[in-house]
């Protein structure tokens, strides 16, 4: 990461008044695109204007006065597909995706809900291997400052793997191949909001926990193909977002069941994550955690991972902290 304290904020003239086409950014609707504009600065420097709707069914459903790093997590995601098709020349019709993702948080104080304007600001993407995509050999690797009121608020990687048509076609039936036989995923009841910081139960994704090995809390990732934040539109394979914070939700259980936060109302400080294969959504996922430390300053640090037909797909970490409740 470049060090914070040596970055100025971007000095570009972006606005905020629509958004990016809704394809640009692998969207259906449009309260979905959270990317407004876009510049390019250098041959490897780039510049976007992120928003996130106040009223968003999911990124508004919080019990803090503090926005979630997670909202402008899945702007700097969206971010990446903008970039690659707009500045780089990569085709909507060919497949990429993420390899790993991380997000640190440098500046909470940043996210703080005013209530009276949206979440935005600007994101600067330096790219490194930009000709990795469109040879479909190796990896696009994006490095980003969010600055929100000229502020330093987050820093982000993200990896990005690129293949042909053909290619990504042979891997899919692949992967479907070697799928053992398992019992379709049941429909399941999710654990009450309150546990994971929501109040909607429409936004949680994950059931009833288990206690496991060493501390370990294991949940079902409980999917709802009719979200419209998390299915947007269909997908053949398991959509990162919704992967991501089932390991959230069931991170925050195993932090307060461990006594490591002393209620759920948390928020994401810290997040690496490394995606190693695709989930099936019509088997069962089970999403693990375990609490690993508390720093001095209160941050729970939480080993995350998932798994499907005794498979790894995801692993990670995922730094919470706690937040008094306000509402």
């Amino acid at each position: 990461m470049i060090r914070s304290d040596a970055l100025d904020v971007p000095d570009v003239d972006l606005s905020f008044s629509q958004t990016v086409p809704c394809s640009m950014a692998h969207r259906r609707a449009l309260g979905e695109v959270f990317v407004a504009d876009s510049t390019q600065v250098d041959r490897d420097e780039f510049v976007l204007a992120l928003q996130i709707p106040r009223a968003h069914s999911l990124w508004g459903d919080r019990r803090i006065d503090c926005h979630d790093p997670f909202a402008m997590g899945e702007a700097a995601r969206q971010a990446t597909f903008v970039l690659v098709h707009r500045y780089l020349g990569i085709p909507r019709e060919q497949p990429f995706t993420l390899r790993s993702f991380t997000l640190r948080v440098v500046d909470l104080t940043a996210f703080a809900d005013d209530r009276r304007t949206p979440l935005e600001g600007l994101l600067r993407y330096r790219a490194r291997n930009r000709t990795g995509l469109s040879t479909g050999v190796g990896v696009l690797t994006l490095r980003g400052e969010l600055f929100l009121a000229g502020r330093l608020a987050m820093e982000v990687v993200a990896e990005v793997v690129g293949m042909s048509p053909d290619d990504y076609e042979v891997m899919r039936a692949f992967q479907r191949a070697r799928q053992p036989d398992s019992v379709p995923a049941a429909p399941a009841p999710t654990v009450p909001p309150a546990l994971v910081g929501r109040y909607d139960e429409r936004n949680v994704v994950i059931g009833a926990p288990t206690d496991g090995e060493s501390g370990e809390v294991r949940c079902p990732l409980v999917l709802d193909e009719g979200h419209p934040s998390f299915f947007d539109h269909s997908y053949d394979h398991l959509p990162g977002p919704v992967a991501v914070e089932g390991l959230r939700q069931t991170a925050v259980l195993a932090a307060t069941r461990a006594g490591a936060l002393p209620h759920p109302v948390s928020v994401v400080t810290g997040c690496d994550v490394a995606f190693s294969t695709f989930g099936q959504l019509d088997h069962p996922l089970e999403c693990v955690a375990r609490v690993r430390g508390v720093t001095v300053d209160g941050a729970v640090d939480v080993a995350v991972a998932m798994y499907q037909f005794d498979e790894q797909l995801i692993d990670g970490t995922i730094t919470l902290v706690s937040w008094p409740v306000v509402r």
